[in-house]
C-alpha cells in the first residue's frame, strides 16, 4: 500500500483536528442544493450506501433520514470518531424514529475495501480520491484502484458518485489547480462520468468566524481573501460526477 506524507497538512487535520474540521463543513451548503444534486442521481431511500473517505459525516449526515443502510469508511480514527458523535446528535435533534439506522463506521484505506462484492447500491467518494494528485507521485494509478474498488463493492445497477470542490472564494467554478483539473478531465473522459455543478457556500454566521475556519483549513492567503471581502458567506463550487454501473 501506497504510504501517504505524514507531515501533509490535510493529513495532520484529519488524524487530529476533526472537531475544528467539522465545525468547517457543518456551515457548507448554506442553501441544501448538495441532497437534491445526489438525489438526481440515484435513489437512496431503503438502499445500501457505501461512503468512502467519509471523515466527520458530510454525507452520512445528509442522508441519515432516508432509512439507507450506510457504511461509512476512513482511513483516520479520529473522523470515524467525530462522526459517531455527530451523527448521534442529529439523530437525538430529529428525533429519529426508534430503530433508525445510523453509520456503521469502518476504518479502512478506500483501495481496499473490507466488503464484499456488489454489496453496495451506491458508493459515493467525497472530496477523497483527489487527495491522491498532491499525495502520490502516480495519482492516476491510485485513483483507478480507488474507482475499481468502487465498482467491485457496487451491484449492477447500482451507482457511483465522486465529489469534489470546484473552488472555493471564487465567483465561477473551475478546479483549484491544474493537477485536479487533470483528475477532473479524466473522470470525464476516460471514465466515463458525468459532471453537475453545485453552488455549496459556506455560511459562518460572521465574518470573524469564516477569517478563522478558513484559515485553519485553507491556509492565510484565504483568510486574508475571506477578511478583505468582508465575508460572512463564503462562495463554494461543489462537482458531482456521476456514473450508472451496467
Amino acid at each position: 500500500m501506497t504510504v501517504l506524507p505524514a507531515d501533509d497538512h490535510f493529513i495532520q487535520i484529519y488524524k487530529s483536528q476533526a472537531a475544528a474540521y467539522h465545525a468547517l463543513i457543518a456551515a457548507e451548503d448554506a442553501d441544501g442544493n448538495l441532497l437534491p444534486a445526489l438525489q438526481s442521481i440515484a435513489s437512496f431511500a431503503g438502499k445500501r450506501v457505501l461512503d468512502l473517505g467519509s471523515g466527520s459525516g458530510r454525507v452520512p449526515l445528509l442522508l441519515i433520514g432516508l432509512d439507507c443502510e450506510i457504511v461509512a469508511l476512513d482511513v483516520h480514527q479520529a473522523m470515524l470518531i467525530e462522526q459517531a458523535r455527530q451523527t448521534s446528535i442529529s439523530a437525538k435533534r430529529t428525533q429519529a424514529k426508534p430503530g433508525s439506522k445510523l453509520p456503521r463506521l469502518v476504518q479502512a484505506d478506500l483501495r481496499g475495501l473490507p466488503l464484499a462484492a456488489g454489496w453496495a447500491d451506491v458508493s459515493i467518494a467525497g472530496w477523497a480520491i483527489g487527495h491522491f494528485t498532491g499525495w502520490v507521485n502516480d495519482w492516476e494509478a491510485e485513483a483507478e484502484r480507488a474507482l475499481e474498488e468502487m465498482r467491485r463493492a457496487t451491484k449492477p445497477g447500482g451507482a457511483l458518485i465522486v465529489l469534489e470542490t470546484l473552488g472555493t472564494g471564487v465567483q465561477e467554478a473551475a478546479a483549484p489547480n491544474a493537477a485536479l483539473a487533470a483528475y477532473y478531465q479524466w473522470l470525464e473522459s476516460e471514465q466515463g462520468f458525468s459532471r453537475w455543478v453545485v453552488v455549496t457556500d459556506y455560511d459562518f454566521g460572521s465574518l470573524e468566524r469564516a477569517v478563522e475556519l478558513c484559515g485553519f483549513f485553507f491556509g492565510e492567503q484565504m483568510a486574508e481573501r475571506v477578511r478583505t471581502n468582508g465575508w460572512s458567506r463564503v462562495p463554494e463550487w461543489t462537482g458531482v460526477w456521476g456514473k450508472a454501473l451496467n
